[in-house]
């Protein structure tokens, strides 16, 4: 994965095949939860300037919370007005703008003859702040899942994602390989009913924290370039939209 550069076409990076593919997955995976947690209907058409239709739901998933939050900590029935107020048109957001980065990322214009350039994502101007939410909405997620609280856990993530870079030539495995990784563990008292496959885990750990650390490492490290660039431009007087 390369940092998004500033370019005529909009902002542009290159992006492995397992990147994109598994970016673009999680980020579909995550609009489906988003939407069971929110109570979205699947007749609700999201992007579109959604209307209110209902009582919101309360997401009880601690990822999707960290998505809807309450509006005030400290007065119940305002955090529950404004979540009636504005939850289904805030989700319906979220959810649109994450498909459309699944199939932007998934599905990129061109790709090159030898895969190991990676593919060029191209993010038009006015789409890249939608493009860098979705990002954030992915993090967040991971964060839940990876159970990062502040800073100091972030960083420590980093530091044992990239211990494990060093050790391992392959870099991003299949996520099958993260499984097949922690067999060991399994086999020596830990239940095979207990196995839960992917980002949706709770606790993650073992091979499985390191990949998906490596999944939440690489969302960052696109998202801070994006979002560095159209800094960037917006201090140079350059267009943005």
């Amino acid at each position: 994965m390369t940092p998004f550069r500033s370019a005529p076409a909009g902002y542009v990076a290159r992006w492995d095949d397992v990147e994109r593919e598994v970016l673009a997955r999680v980020a579909r995976d995550v609009a489906e939860l988003l939407r069971a947690e929110a109570g979205l209907e699947p007749g609700i058409e999201v992007g579109d300037g959604v209307a209110f239709t209902g009582v919101a739901r309360v997401p009880q998933d601690p990822a999707v919370q960290r998505l809807l939050p309450d509006a005030h900590e400290d007065d119940a029935d305002v955090a529950t007005e404004f979540r009636h107020l504005t939850q289904t048109d805030l989700a319906a957001g979220k959810v649109a703008r994450l498909v459309a980065f699944a199939d932007a990322v998934d599905s990129p214009e061109e790709l090159p003859d030898d895969p190991r350039v990676g593919a060029e994502i191209v993010v038009p101007r006015e789409g890249a702040q939608e493009f860098a939410g979705a990002l954030t909405d992915l993090r967040l997620v991971l964060a839940e899942r990876l159970g990062l609280v502040d800073d100091d856990d972030v960083e420590s993530l980093h530091d044992e994602v990239f211990a494990g870079v060093e050790d391992d030539d392959e870099g991003w495995a299949d996520a099958d390989d993260a499984d097949d990784a922690d067999d060991a563990d399994r086999a020596a008292g830990e239940s095979a009913d207990d196995e839960v496959a992917g980002w949706e885990r709770v606790g993650l750990s073992g091979a499985e924290r390191r990949y998906w650390g490596g999944v939440f490492v690489a969302a960052g490290f696109a998202q801070e370039s994006l979002v560095e660039e159209m800094l960037a431009d917006l201090r140079a007087g350059r267009p943005t939209a």
